[in-house]
């Protein structure tokens, strides 16, 4: 009953069964991956599904970290509204945590991860 009940926001927010990955960017141990098909756009405002995977497992077993992210692309900021952790690279493996994230809108750093990620999801 409790692997349901943590699988359960993943569903509710319909991630497909199969996503395509496209290669962001990586370095120093981890990679990060976007789902350009989730792109959804309401005007300046872009949400995304984001992956982030780490070579080395933390102390709660988490490899792989997946978010829907969503960029103001005229402000150049970011929140993050849903994040679950994953014991294998790429989302596989089993569920640790998933969970809806009230998260607070942050300014994109410059020549960052998150400007790459921010612009590659604003571009489409």
């Amino acid at each position: 009953m409790k692997s349901w009940l943590l699988a359960f926001p993943l569903l509710a927010f319909g991630m497909p069964a199969g996503a395509t990955w496209t290669f962001v960017d990586g370095g120093d141990g981890y990679e990060r991956y976007i789902d350009r098909e989730t792109i959804d756009r309401d005007g300046h405002l872009v949400r995304v599904w984001e992956v982030d995977n780490n070579t080395v497992a933390d102390a709660s077993g988490v490899v792989s970290l997946r978010s829907r992210t969503e960029y103001d692309c005229n402000s150049r900021r970011y929140r993050i509204v849903h994040l679950s952790g994953h014991t294998r690279e790429m989302t596989e493996g089993d569920v640790v945590f998933s969970k809806a994230i009230d998260g607070e809108w942050r300014p994109v750093a410059p020549e960052t991860l998150g400007e790459v990620s921010m612009e590659m999801a604003c571009a489409e």
